[in-house]
């Protein structure tokens, strides 16, 4: 059990460090800016935030799967059994990652005017939703 708590840590450790020394450079760039000694477009995180959040994005990706992979070898040999349990706990909190990115892009994709309320007359009566007056009449079975 002993063996399963350091590997844990070992896994915590390598998703939360990284990421928090990212941060804690970008708050120093950001002080240093401030400060004015060191212009922000020198900085190359400055010139295209969405390069780096997608290569944020593939790094949590690939220590996830390297981290189910490394799990799984370990937990088949017979003194490590007890890791195929931390690899499903890795490939739970792989697939709910994916699912996050996969919604946080359809939540970009959409359109302006899908986000937007219908505003309603001034008769009190709401305007029919797009989407409801597409299914047609509902008829009962039987």
């Amino acid at each position: 059990m002993g063996v399963v708590v350091v590997l844990l840590t070992l896994i915590a450790g390598a998703v939360l460090v990284p990421p928090a020394l990212h941060w804690h450079a970008g708050r120093q760039d950001a002080f240093l800016a401030s400060l004015g000694s060191t212009p922000v477009a020198e900085h190359p995180r400055a010139t295209n935030p969405r390069s780096s959040r997608v290569h944020r994005r593939r790094r949590i990706a690939g220590g996830l799967l390297v981290a189910m992979a490394t799990t799984l070898v370990v937990g088949l040999l017979p003194t490590f059994r007890a890791l195929l349990i931390v690899h499903l706990f890795l490939v739970d909190a792989f697939i709910a990652y994916i699912a996050l990115l996969a919604h946080a892009a359809n939540q970009a994709a959409r359109p302006a005017s899908a986000l937007a309320p219908t505003p309603t007359p001034r008769g009190g009566a709401t305007a029919p939703r797009p989407w409801v007056s597409d299914l047609g009449p509902v008829v009962p079975l039987g």
